[in-house]
């Protein structure tokens, strides 16, 4: 009987193009010697687009969708956090990746994915990376690295050495320690009695909650674009982060292997679509540009709050998860 690989994702309908790429990288480089369960959480996948999702699908390469709004509602302690923290339920589903371990009990080990990159290499000596007694196994964001008020906004307010913050888009999540250690619970905890702002909420709550528990990974399983970053030779998982796009660029590092498995997704003339009315709406452009020039402003606001995760640790002599 073959091993099982579970990999997450969590994704809305528009996103739906990008994850058929992302399959289609993993299924064309994953080991046979293995079953994949692809989970996808969601709650508002088009039947359309679900049907060429499942297009993949075969006895070794398991895909099933989840609601999860509905998922997320059966864990305790959420409807309460709900009501007194945040507007609307969606504010906790970009939390998804904290709650796996709890979501799904059957799982010891699982992989974490963004949807918006490809995987050249061999997802199953992702899974195989041993963990030991460390709670999560993950990459250094060295893409905020050379962005000084970022450097200033981890160091100052997430409390962690920004050389040692992780990029939560790649995950290899020790699900039994993280429900050892109560991960999802500590989570609600701290949202609930200090409600603080983020730049990047799950994985500023990531990094300061499991700061002393984290695996650093190869950089080659999370490259990240970047026109101030040196392109790796062999990537293992190429990640589109922040502004470095190719859906939404003319042009942008290792895109041509991005185009390569759009042409397997099903997609591929969709996205071309896409990227070209983008282009075209220089409002849209703009905008789109000032996303990063907006979370740079936030964490300089914030870096001079009075409250932030490191506060709140050395005032409350908080007890962070540790190896």
């Amino acid at each position: 009987m073959k091993t099982i690989v579970p990999i997450f994702f969590s994704v809305n309908d528009a996103y739906a193009p990008f994850l058929a790429t992302a399959l289609a990288s993993i299924k064309e480089n994953a080991s046979k010697r293995y079953t994949y369960a692809i989970h996808i959480l969601n709650d508002d996948i088009s039947d359309a687009n679900k049907a060429k999702l499942l297009a993949f699908a075969d006895n070794d390469f398991r895909i099933s969708f989840y609601p999860l709004t509905e998922r997320l509602q059966a864990l305790p302690g959420v409807k309460k956090l709900q009501e007194h923290c945040f507007g609307a339920f969606a504010s906790l589903t970009i939390y998804f990746r904290l709650f796996i371990p709890d979501l799904f009990p059957e799982y010891d080990k699982a992989i974490y994915l963004d949807a918006d990159l490809i995987v050249p290499g061999d997802i199953s000596r992702l899974y195989r990376e041993h963990l030991g007694s460390k709670l999560v196994a993950a990459v250094a964001d060295y893409s905020i690295q050379k962005i000084a008020p970022f450097m200033q906004y981890i160091d100052a307010y997430v409390g962690v050495d920004h050389k040692n913050y992780v990029n939560s888009g790649v995950l290899v999540l020790n699900c039994k320690r993280l429900r050892e250690e109560n991960l999802c619970g500590r989570f609600l905890d701290w949202v609930q009695k200090y409600g603080l702002e983020t730049v990047a909420p799950d994985q500023d709550y990531l990094n300061a909650l499991c700061w002393n528990g984290i695996q650093y990974l190869d950089p080659s399983w999370n490259a990240m674009p970047s026109d101030c970053l040196t392109c790796l030779d062999d990537p293992q998982i190429i990640h589109f982060n922040l502004a470095s796009k190719p859906w939404l660029n003319e042009s942008v590092p290792y895109d041509n292997l991005f185009w390569h498995y759009a042409a397997k997704s099903g997609y591929e003339a969709q996205i071309r679509t896409r990227r070209e009315m983008f282009l075209r709406d220089s409002a849209a452009v703009r905008a789109y540009k000032g996303g990063v020039k907006k979370l740079i402003r936030m964490a300089i606001r914030l870096t001079h709050s009075q409250q932030s995760f490191r506060s709140i640790i050395e005032a409350k002599q908080e007890l962070r998860l540790c190896s």
